[in-house]
């Protein structure tokens, strides 16, 4: 029978009943034989102290022949005690001389009297099971011992009977209730373990062909099923993030090559365009320059001007956009000194634009960074907060930088609308952009993340609130080690 087959509460139940029943029944015949031979020692001393003592009653009677003085004797010792069931006189011939029975004997107790002279004899009658003590009259061993004949008492062995039988009730009591509570442990063993094993073991097995529910392996049962319940739970949910990293590394890995594909048709576009534009923006500016040009061409001159300059805007983020990565040079650099050269590039594109502008730089952090590719990714984060903050009644924006042990932060917020809440996924994708047609490329944020992740950054937007009430974009860079933190 291979246990492999069988469940753990029918296990328990099967092994119980036969570790009970084998430690109950071998228990059950000893304690009761050993109660019925106790009770039969008990019966056979209290039977032959009644003999000792009747024997010394009759002796005269029957040597006299007085029947009735024998019989009184037997009737008067039988009356003292109620297990007494005959006392008869048998002469040396065998004849009855005297009896507490009007019955007569059966020839196979005679036999039995016989058979086992001076002997206890045990047998079983139509009504109960009876015990013969007997012994010789007179007594002793000399050489009138035995030749009057010999008494016999026949005791009932009810109470010895009665006491076997009140043990095997006790113990089929004992044993039931043992069985019971072996039922009961099945029981609980399967409310407990089995049920949630099998509970567990059918959520799990159809995995990942079916999709599992949490509330599935939310079992209760003993502390290891519910640790188990917990560890596949766990597991469950790795796997579901196993499984949607995997997706979402898939998916950058497209992503990834569309852009590098992208990427040589931007710096290719960019180079083929970049030539004839700055010839004609060269052209332009002669034009310009010509005192006798019409009243027509003095007003459509600043609009190709204008043009021609968003193109050629366009075209160096789509160059940055193509190179970034590449030739990235990482050093350890002030956050203060990167800032500072950053507020010249930023005030020279917001002269003509009311917008209060924060600017709070520690002196003593130190990152691993290109300060090329930080510049710009501030530059960027700056000028897209003071379009965002343009509309706002109080237009600001605060840039602040921060460290602790591992990193430097530079934060960027602003006093805008903010980002819906729907869009934060998406604004990081090249050519996504919520400006017009003709106000943004969307290039902006992608190339600034890919300029501070190429270091080791990152460039995010923060889920916490911006304490100006619009945007709140943080970038993060490595903090270099200082001899300070050596000594610690």
């Amino acid at each position: 029978m291979a246990l492999n087959r069988w469940s753990l509460d029918r296990l328990t139940a099967w092994v119980g009943t036969v570790v009970v029943l084998t430690m109950f029944i071998p228990m059950g015949l000893y304690l009761t034989h050993n109660v019925t031979s106790s009770a039969e020692r008990h019966l056979s001393e209290r039977g032959k102290s009644l003999v000792r003592t009747l024997a010394g009653q009759i002796i005269k009677p029957m040597l006299l022949n007085d029947r009735l003085a024998l019989h009184y004797a037997l009737r008067k010792a039988a009356a003292t005690d109620e297990d007494v069931r005959y006392l008869c006189i048998e002469d040396k011939n065998g004849d009855i001389l005297a009896s507490t029975s009007d019955q007569e004997y059966p020839t196979a107790l005679f036999d039995l009297w016989k058979g086992h002279q001076g002997k206890v004899i045990l047998f079983q009658t139509e009504g109960e099971s009876l015990m013969d003590v007997s012994a010789q009259l007179p007594e002793g061993e000399g050489e009138l011992a035995g030749r009057l004949g010999a008494l016999h008492v026949g005791m009932s062995r009810r109470h010895a009977t009665d006491a076997a039988n009140r043990l095997l009730w006790f113990m089929g009591i004992v044993l039931t209730a043992t069985l019971s509570m072996v039922l009961a442990g099945a029981r609980i063993i399967m409310k407990t373990v089995s049920r949630p094993l099998r509970q567990l073991e059918t959520a799990v097995s159809s995995f990942p062909q079916q999709p599992v529910h949490v509330e599935q392996l939310a079992v209760s049962g003993t502390r290891e099923v519910e640790s188990l319940a917990r560890g596949f739970t766990d597991m469950l949910r790795r796997l579901k993030a196993l499984e949607q990293d995997r997706e979402t590394t898939q998916e950058r890995m497209i992503h990834t090559e569309r852009l590098a594909a992208l990427g040589e048709l931007a710096a290719g576009l960019a180079h083929e365009v970049h030539n004839p534009l700055d010839g004609m923006q060269e052209c332009l500016r002669y034009l310009q320059q010509d005192p006798d040009k019409s009243p027509r061409a003095d007003k459509y001159y600043p609009m190709l001007t204008e043009g021609l300059g968003r193109i050629a805007k366009v075209m160096r983020e789509m160059l940055t956009f193509a190179r970034s990565g590449r030739d990235v040079s990482i050093g350890e650099y002030r956050v203060t000194d990167v800032l500072n050269a950053s507020k010249l590039l930023v005030a020279a594109n917001i002269r003509n634009k009311k917008v209060r502008l924060i600017w709070r730089i520690p002196r003593d952090c130190i990152c691993l960074c290109d300060p090329q590719g930080l510049a710009q990714a501030v530059l960027n984060l700056v000028l897209n907060a003071v379009e965002a903050a343009e509309g706002s009644a109080q237009p600001q924006v605060a840039i602040e930088a921060t460290c602790d042990s591992q990193w430097v932060y530079v934060v960027v917020e602003d006093s805008g609308q903010g980002i819906p809440e729907e869009l934060h996924l998406r604004i990081f994708e090249p050519f996504f952009t919520t400006k017009p047609f003709d106000k943004g490329t969307g290039l902006g944020l992608s190339v600034s993340q890919q300029l501070v992740r190429a270091v080791g950054g990152d460039l995010e937007l923060s889920a916490e609130p911006c304490s100006l009430g619009g945007a709140r974009f943080v970038v993060r860079f490595p903090r270099a080690a200082t001899d300070e933190d050596c000594h610690e």
